[in-house]
């Protein structure tokens, strides 16, 4: 199935990349998140439009 849409993952883990190369297999473009700018290369790699996130503790204790 060839499609459109973008999915996007907030968290390429575990979880999140098994989910992401299934997707691509089903024909979306999937963005994903990683906190670690090691993992970049391996979203890249997967055909995943990697993005860097960092979280400081101290913010989100804050928003908790």
């Amino acid at each position: 199935m060839q499609t459109n849409s973008t999915i996007s993952i907030l968290g390429c883990g575990w979880l999140g990349l098994p989910l992401a190369r299934k997707l691509i297999e089903q024909g979306f473009r999937v963005k994903g998140s990683t906190t670690s700018p090691e993992k970049l290369q391996v979203l890249s790699k997967a055909g995943i439009a990697p993005y860097h996130i960092y979280l400081m503790e101290a913010n989100i204790a804050n928003l908790v």
